[in-house]
C-alpha cells in the first residue's frame, strides 16, 4: 500500500481531510504487533515507514499521549538497536497507556532542515507529515502536552533540538547519552553535512545554543530529561575535540545555570544502543514529568 501525506499548505482543515482520507489502511505487522504506514512527503526523499504501537486496550473514545521514539540510523538500519522493539519489550504502551510511534528517515537523522534541499527537511517531515498523520488517524490529545520525544545519541540530540526549537508544539523530551555539547565545528561528521547542508545552518540546531535562547520557556515546569553516560561520557576524538565533563553533565550544568527545570541522572550507564536497561528507567523519568505535576528536580539526583 502506498500512502501519500501532504503538508500544511492551505488551511489545517484541508490537511485533516487529506490525511484522514489517505491514512485508512495501514499494514498490520503481526510479528511486531504494530501498524505500519509507508509515507511519502515533499519534505523527504522516497517512501519511509512509520510504525505505530497501540495500547492493548486502545479506545477511540479516549485521548492518548504519543511518544515519538527517534532513530539514530537512516531507513530501517538497526545496528544500534530497535527503539520500537525495546519499547514493546518494556511494555511502555500499556504501562503508560500511550501510543508509541517510530518514524524512519531517508538520510542519517539529525532532525534538522537542510539549508537548501527541500527533500531533506527532517524537522518539517516529523512535524508536518508524521505528527498530523498520527493525530488524524488515531485518538490523541493533539496538543503539546500529548507529544513526547525520546532518543539517545543523535536522536537524543534530536529530541532536545526539536523541543527547544518548538516549545509550543512538543511538550516533553528525554535524552540519554547524546552529544549535547557539539558545536558547528563538528559539521561534516556522522552525516551532519547531509542533514544540515552548512555549518551556519547546523548552528541553528545546537542544543547548547538553543537552551540559552529558549530558557524562559522551560523555567515554569520540568519538561526535559537529561541522562546517561556512555559513548558521550568522556569520549575524546580528533573529529570533535572536547576537554571537559561528560556531555550529559556539561549540559545539565548549563541548564541549571539558566534556571531550566529538568530531571538529571548521569548514572544510567551501559552500551550505546537501544537497550531496555536504559530505556526502561529513562522512560519512567519521562513519564514522571507528565504524571507528577512537574516537580522541580534540577539538582544532582533524579528522584
Amino acid at each position: 500500500m502506498k500512502l501519500t501525506v501532504q503538508t500544511v499548505t492551505l488551511a489545517s482543515f484541508l490537511l485533516a481531510c487529506v490525511t484522514s482520507a489517505q491514512a485508512e489502511n495501514p499494514e498490520w505487522v503481526p510479528e511486531r504487533q504494530t501498524w505500519r504506514f509507508q509515507v511519502s512527503s515533499p519534505h523527504s526523499n522516497g517512501e519511509n515507514p512509520v510504525e505505530v504501537l497501540l495500547p492493548t486496550t486502545y479506545d477511540p473514545a479516549k485521548k492518548y499521549r504519543v511518544v515519538y521514539v527517534l532513530p539514530v540510523e537512516p531507513g530501517e538500519e538497526r545496528k544500534f538497536g530497535d527503539g520500537m522493539k525495546t519499547m514493546a519489550e518494556i511494555g511502555a504502551h500499556n504501562r503508560y497507556d500511550l501510543i508509541v510511534v517510530a518514524p524512519a528517515f531517508a538520510e542519517v537523522p539529525w532532525f534538522g532542515n537542510h539549508a537548501s534541499d527541500p527533500r531533506r527537511r527532517q524537522e518539517d517531515y516529523l512535524m508536518k507529515t508524521v505528527v498530523p498523520l498520527i493525530e488524524e488517524h488515531y485518538s490523541t490529545l493533539g496538543t503539546a502536552e500529548g507529544r513526547l520525544l525520546f532518543g539517545f545519541s543523535k536522536s537524543g540530540w534530536g529530541a532536545l533540538t526539536l523541543i527547544l526549537r518548538n516549545p509550543d508544539f512538543f511538550g516533553y523530551a528525554a535524552s540519554w547519552d547524546a552529544p549535547l555539547m557539539f558545536t558547528d565545528e563538528q559539521f561534516g561528521i556522522w552525516g551532519t553535512d547531509e542533514n544540515y547542508g552548512s555549518a551556519e545552518n547546523m548552528a541553528n540546531y545546537l542544543p547548547s545554543r538553543l537552551i540559552r535562547k529558549q530558557a524562559d520557556a522551560f523555567k515554569a515546569k520540568t519538561r526535559l530529561v537529561i541522562s546517561g553516560k556512555s559513548k558521550f561520557g568522556t569520549l575524546s576524538d580528533k573529529r570533535f575535540p572536547y576537554d571537559g565533563p561528560s556531555h550529559t553533565e556539561a549540559f545539565h550544568e548549563l541548564a541549571k545555570s539558566l534556571g531550566v527545570k529538568h530531571l538529571y541522572d548521569p548514572d544510567i550507564k551501559m552500551g550505546h544502543w537501544y537497550y531496555r536497561g536504559w530505556v526502561d528507567p529513562v522512560m519512567e523519568l519521562l513519564n514522571s514529568l507528565v504524571e507528577e505535576d512537574n516537580v522541580d528536580n534540577t539538582g544532582d539526583d533524579a528522584p
